[in-house]
């Protein structure tokens, strides 16, 4: 399951990128598991992940804050007796210290990480509807929490 829970936590961290002088920033982040619901079937398995998470920037834009926390959902879908996820999404919200909010969707990618867009955004978030990122995870502490990187992919 750690493998599960840790291809889960990628997701949630935003990093923004998009042209016309946007800057783009990267980062880190860390992700703790709050709650777990699984359905089983016959042939397959749905878990139910929400995560409370921390977004550290390595270079924000000017008056962007240099941390931001998170809510996330994870849905993921498992063949029955498999560990790796064989389809996923997550749904990650955030209002950050300046009181400006937004709402990322993710899916995992075929080679492990996670690919989230922003698809909502207010204030400093409303420039960049539409970013896409790339999330990777770099350790796996315990099957309740997870440290990842985050990239602009566009």
């Amino acid at each position: 399951m750690n493998k599960f829970v840790a291809a889960m936590l990628i997701a949630v961290a935003p990093t923004i990128s998009l042209a016309g002088g946007h800057s783009a920033f990267s980062g880190h982040g860390t992700g703790v598991t709050t709650n777990t619901n699984v359905m089983e079937g016959v042939t397959g398995v749905h878990v139910h992940n929400t995560t409370n998470d921390v977004w550290i920037y390595d270079n924000p834009p000017e008056g962007f804050p240099a941390a931001v926390h998170a809510h996330c959902n994870w849905f993921i879908a498992m063949a029955a007796g498999q560990e790796q996820p064989m389809g996923g999404s997550v749904t990650c919200q955030a209002i950050n210290p300046n009181g400006d909010i937004g709402l990322w969707n993710g899916t995992f990618q075929p080679n492990g990480t996670v690919e989230p867009i922003l698809i909502a955004g207010t204030g400093q978030w409303a420039d960049y509807i539409g970013a896409k990122w790339v999330g990777v995870t770099t350790s796996n502490p315990s099957k309740l929490s997870s440290v990842y990187n985050f990239t602009p992919a566009n």
